[in-house]
């Protein structure tokens, strides 16, 4: 059982769809870095730097032992999962003609461009030879007891213990900076969630968006913008994954429970899909000049926003610092 500990759902909303909207595959392309992006990257996390990361998850690790201590258990800090990224061959750079023509969108071909270190959770050993009720006390220490969850009632506020030591290390560490909760930085994200959602209006945007569709339509597509492209063969793989973990048994006494796998005839042919289709999509906003559009549309909305709420976003992420030491 592995878990992980993460920002403020909040935060990674707002977080996602700054550094990731507009993106067809992989990291961000370089391009003018907007102030919001600049302001939320400045906030650090963990979100998007591998250091940042490795060193909350090392704290948090060491909250965890030291709880799990204090209520009688042995428990070893765990290494933080990585996604080793082996980047493409040759010439193909993220979101250039070369890359979608040899990984498409990276999503049946992600293994050719990740490597998933195997995670080896060290105290594997020490629970498996504990009794089932004491496996039971420690995953409750871990992570809280069972709680039955009525969709009709909100949510308790989680105070960092409801959650076990998993918990208390969620909330000395990720939440430590509380800018997060500051009245105005909520406003702040509430509204960047509508502009986001309303960037489709954007004239030049919307314009080039036009032009990409016509494209595509002459290249015998039929998508209306190049995120629809591209989830396209995300929701495609996701398909294939439902079908193949599907039970397929005939006999109630010999059901078969599925595999785990998609048939490869299949993948190969998906495969195929995506390296036309991100190879078409790459070409009509080449040719429509979307990417410039959809930058510069982004840029304009981050200094929308960062005029109205720069000053004050500062002065609550200063106060937040100060709090936390």
């Amino acid at each position: 059982m592995r878990h992980s500990l993460t920002l403020p759902a909040v935060a990674v909303t707002a977080l996602s769809a700054v550094l990731l909207a507009g993106c067809t595959a992989g990291p961000p392309t370089a391009s003018p870095t907007g102030p919001v992006t600049a302001f939320l990257e400045s906030l650090g996390g963990g979100y998007g730097d591998q250091e940042a990361y490795e060193e909350q998850h090392r704290r948090a690790q060491e909250v965890v032992a030291a709880c799990m201590t204090e209520l009688g258990f042995v428990y070893v800090p765990t290494a933080p999962v990585k996604d080793v990224y082996r980047g493409p061959d040759g010439s193909a750079q993220w979101e250039s003609r070369e890359f979608a023509e040899q990984y498409g969108y990276g999503v049946t071909t992600s293994g050719e461009l990740y490597d998933e270190e195997e995670q080896v959770d060290p105290n594997d050993d020490y629970v498996a030879a504990m009794s089932e009720a004491e496996q039971t006390a420690y995953y409750e220490a871990l992570y809280g007891p069972a709680e039955e969850v009525d969709p009709e009632e909100a949510e308790p506020e989680d105070d960092g213990e409801r959650a076990g030591c998993y918990g208390r290390a969620a909330h000395e560490v990720y939440t430590e900076n509380q800018i997060w909760e500051d009245p105005t930085v909520q406003a702040f994200l509430d509204e960047l969630d509508v502009a986001w959602a309303d960037l489709a209006d954007d004239p030049g945007l919307r314009a080039a968006r036009t032009a990409w569709t016509t494209c595509m339509v002459d290249a015998g597509y039929d998508f209306t913008s190049p995120e629809e492209a591209s989830q396209h063969i995300h929701d495609r793989l996701a398909a294939l994954y439902e079908a193949a973990a599907a039970p397929s048994g005939t006999s109630e006494e010999e059901p078969d429970s599925g595999t785990s796998e998609p048939d490869a005839a299949a993948m190969a042919e998906l495969r195929q899909e995506e390296l036309a289709l991100a190879t078409a999509a790459w070409r009509c906003r080449d040719t429509t000049g979307y990417d410039a559009a959809s930058r510069k549309a982004r840029f304009e909305l981050e200094t929308r926003l960062w005029d109205r709420y720069g000053a004050q976003l500062e002065a609550a992420a200063s106060g937040a610092t100060s709090t936390a030491g």
